[in-house]
């Protein structure tokens, strides 16, 4: 049996390794462009602050340790440019530039996400980088080892904000530009005012509403990022607007595309085409709370879906379950956590959603560092069903807070049943009634009237 997978990172080298545990004998092939396989990509802000010496130390798995312990030929350098469904090849092109042809019985695409880039003018000057992939990460820490002393970020959301504290660490005047009026868009206005609060006590220049027109160079640099209110100067300058699915192979081959573009897949992640499959970023997949398609790219549920579409590869007849969209992240000293649907994501779908929300201690309050947090929950009335959670903070345990609202919404409880759960209590972890718990009760004190 011949398995073919199009690109070399988490979900790609996921399924691969899932085929080879099965089937010691099958030929595996993985079509990477890159240089690299199996890497941290969300730690590269951390690798750019000095947390993490070497980009060597966010790769997981190397190409050669696949090749010579797994037995899976791993071809970096290598890029697939089209797909042949009925004659089953896809078209290659080697590091030397020459066309070749491989055949494949099965086929997985796993060809990523890339950032999404505005057709503004000088985006291609030097000093002009995005935070992608390791070698997007050696150009950043190069940069800046030649000299980049003033930094623009252009975008206000996780990524973009996480650059923010790394370009900070290395000595850099920072300035985020957001064309929204709040940061981190769809969060809770009590949360993105925190973290707008954490920026400006931190040095950062924050320009909200203001709309970038072009990036404007001079001797091919980046010299500033022209804006509705004015040129800002730099000589760094990142872009961090969000990513869009790498589906173009999938779409010219004929094969089903799905919500924002993602390649439409099924439970067992299966696409439109026979024998072709996919998965992580380039892919959709199912809510657990709406119940319908949904596009999150996340590294989690990349790991998740490679996993369950090496399985299917190899002939077996696993489902991937679906994501509620937990994620988090910090701003220096604070942290962000929300999983499940906003009020607002929650009423476009259909729900007759609410929200409650507390600020309670983290620890017990005559506990030595204990600090507020703010939590806020979303249920359907009618149901009570719990649909969502925003938790921030400035305790890291507000990531694992929020990881017990990511489990009552993916088991279906009701936000009365979140107040009655048994969560452990000791005042150097929490009050006797946990944050969570104090936020779940303000809803049985909204119904009992």
């Amino acid at each position: 049996m011949e398995i073919l997978i199009i690109g070399g990172d988490a979900a790609g080298m996921s399924a691969a390794s899932q085929v080879r545990r099965r089937h010691p004998d099958w030929t595996i092939t993985v079509l990477e462009r890159g240089r690299f396989t199996s890497y941290a990509a969300c730690g590269i802000p951390y690798y750019l602050a000095g947390d993490v010496p070497t980009v060597d130390d966010l790769v997981v798995v190397t190409p050669e340790t696949f090749r010579a312990q797994r037995n899976i030929d791993v071809r970096t350098g290598w890029e697939a440019v089209a797909v042949d469904l009925p004659g089953r090849r896809v078209l290659a092109r080697r590091p030397d530039g020459v066309a070749e042809s491989l055949a494949f019985d099965r086929l997985l695409l796993a060809t990523g996400a890339s950032p999404i880039i505005p057709p503004w003018e000088g985006t291609d000057l030097s000093g002009v980088v995005l935070m992608r992939n390791l070698g997007d990460a050696m150009a950043i820490a190069e940069q800046i080892a030649q000299g980049a002393r003033r930094a623009v970020v252009i975008g206000a959301g996780y990524v973009g904000l996480e650059a923010v504290e790394a370009f900070q660490r290395r000595g850099l005047e920072i300035t985020v530009i957001e064309k929204q009026a709040t940061t981190m868009g769809g969060v809770a206005a009590e949360i993105s005012s925190q973290v707008e609060e954490a920026l400006v006590a931190h040095g950062v220049d924050l320009r909200l509403g203001t709309e970038v027109t072009g990036l404007v160079g001079a001797a091919g640099r980046v010299r500033a990022v022209a804006t509705d209110g004015g040129e800002v100067p730099c000589d760094l300058c990142l872009i961090s607007l969000g990513v869009r699915p790498n589906s173009d192979l999938a779409a010219a081959a004929g094969i089903r595309l799905g919500v924002r573009g993602a390649i439409a897949v099924d439970d067992r992640q299966r696409t439109s085409a026979p024998e072709v499959f996919a998965a992580g970023d380039c892919a959709e997949a199912l809510h657990r709370v709406t119940g319908r398609s949904a596009y999150i790219p996340l590294a989690l549920t990349a790991n998740r879906q490679g996993r369950v579409a090496g399985a299917n590869l190899a002939g077996d007849d696993e489902r991937f379950p679906g994501v509620v969209g937990s994620a988090v992240t910090k701003v220096f000293d604070l942290t962000i956590a929300r999983t499940g649907l906003t009020a607002e994501q929650a009423t476009e779908a259909g729900f007759a959603a609410q929200r409650v929300a507390a600020t309670a201690p983290s620890r017990a309050h005559y506990y030595p560092g204990h600090v507020p947090l703010y939590v806020e929950l979303v249920f359907d009335g009618p149901s009570r069903r719990l649909l969502g959670g925003q938790l921030a903070g400035r305790d890291p345990s507000v990531a694992k807070r929020c990881d017990v609202v990511a489990v009552a919404v993916t088991a279906g409880l009701t936000i009365d049943e979140v107040a009655g759960l048994d969560l452990t209590y000791a005042p150097p972890f929490a009050p006797v009634w946990d944050p969570v718990l104090q936020a779940a009760n303000r809803a049985l004190f909204t119904r009992d009237g």
